[in-house]
């Protein structure tokens, strides 16, 4: 019984995961319809298609083999959602800087962001290497949101602080804070590492349940981040037309 159970529990546990990923997903794209402005209309587009990328993330089975392939299609969709985190995270320094009525910089993020791109590709490159070598299938999925939540959430949480937008404010903190809750990642790896947990244990059986853990809260997040894009004062019903003839 109870070695069934650890397996059963890890997989309702990525399934619920995978739910609340594809909650947000609706959202964004349910929402995106709704807006009027181009940058919240863009913000919604990214953030949906980010949880479409950590859907596939989620759902893609490890694939067999030890071959470049296999490397291939099992940390192909991570390290497409790592860069297209990072590459909202672009995106929206400069709309979140306008958003400050006193156009303050944030984070000296021109000259950051060229530094940061360069260390994010050079990560995946090595760590990619790295998962050749020693068939580590995990390692440039860790070490690459590692630096797109260092680098990223900051200048995130920052505009958030400074911005006008009431919207736009409430969708930086939330999606700062859902690059935060990735390092969670890490807490729960450093943990299982100190109790000599074993790989199957971590990854197919009760080890499992804290990462799920802590990808329901960036799902969560993420979906915060999207619901903050309503606006505010929704336009009243319209009022029924009395079509009775006048005397």
């Amino acid at each position: 019984m109870s070695d069934s159970l650890g397996p059963a529990l890890a997989t309702l546990a990525d399934i619920a995961v995978a739910v609340a990923i594809f909650y947000a997903a609706y959202w964004a794209f349910a929402i995106r319809r709704a807006l009027v402005g181009r940058n919240y209309r863009n913000q919604a587009l990214w953030l949906g298609v980010l949880n479409i990328l950590f859907i596939l993330v989620v759902i893609t089975p490890t694939p067999a083999g030890n071959g470049l392939a296999a490397d291939v299609l099992n940390n192909g969709p991570t390290v497409a959602l790592t860069l297209g985190f990072f590459a909202l995270v672009d995106s929206t320094v400069p709309i979140a800087r306008r958003s400050d009525p006193l156009l303050r910089n944030i984070v000296h993020w021109e000259k950051v962001r060229v530094v940061a791109w360069a260390v994010l590709v050079l990560v995946e490159i090595l760590t990619a290497y790295a998962e050749i070598e020693s068939n580590n299938t995990s390692s440039a999925t860790v070490a690459g949101l590692v630096v797109v939540a260092l680098i990223g959430a900051p200048p995130m949480l920052i505009g958030a602080r400074r911005s006008m937008d009431p919207n736009l404010r409430g969708s930086l903190k939330w999606f700062g804070l859902s690059l935060l809750f990735f390092l969670g990642i890490i807490l729960v790896g450093v943990v299982e590492t100190r109790l000599g947990l074993s790989t199957y244990y971590t990854t197919s059986s009760y080890g499992e349940i804290p990462y799920a853990a802590v990808l329901i809260l960036v799902a969560y997040a993420l979906y915060r981040s999207i619901r903050s894009l309503e606006p505010i004062n929704r336009l009243p019903a319209p009022e029924p037309v009395d079509h009775t003839p006048q005397t």
